[in-house]
Formats: C-alpha cells, structure tokens, sequence
C-alpha cells in the first residue's frame, strides 16, 4: 500500500516540475513582436514590410531571422537575438 503512494507521490512531483520548467520558456508570441518592432524601428519601415521565420532555439536563448522590405534601399536581411529569458539582446543586420 506503501508503494503506490509513494509512486503518485514522485509522479505528481514530475509532473509539476515539468510544468514549472515549461513556463520558464517565453511566449513566441511576445519575441515575434518584439523583433517586429525592433526592426520597424531600425530600418524604419511599417510592419507590413517585415517577414520573420519562426522562432529558433540557439545556444544563448533563440533567434528570429528576418527581412525588411525598405523600398528604394532594397531588403534588408537580420537577426532578432534573445537570451534565455525572451529579453532582446541584439538585432543583427545581414551583412552583404
């Protein structure tokens, strides 16, 4: 009788740390726009003319790559550069 509480027990813990962890991670949601307005601001265009790739996991934190739509000055390639905490260390332009 012992034992299966035990198991519930250590299984209830997994469950909750797991869950614990998984929040650790920021929301996507909220990197996407903040590399959206990041670049909005850099290449000083509209949010129409940005395209972002989905986030990705990097060693640091994670990553969005980009391209802004600058009209006569062409499209312009970047990176939006995250810690581990969904804070935006750097936005990198592509460099040609």
């Amino acid at each position: 009788m012992r034992t299966p509480t035990l198991l519930l027990a250590a299984s209830l813990g997994l469950v909750l740390s797991s869950h614990a962890f998984a929040s650790d991670r920021p929301d996507p949601g909220k990197l996407t726009t903040r590399c959206l307005d990041a670049a909005r601001k850099k290449f000083d265009v509209k949010n129409d003319y940005i395209q972002l790739q989905p986030v990705q996991p990097a060693d640091a934190g994670y990553t969005i790559a980009g391209v802004a739509d600058a009209g006569m000055d062409g499209k312009k390639g970047f990176t939006c550069q995250f810690d581990k905490k969904g804070k935006l260390a750097n936005l990198v332009p592509e460099s040609k």
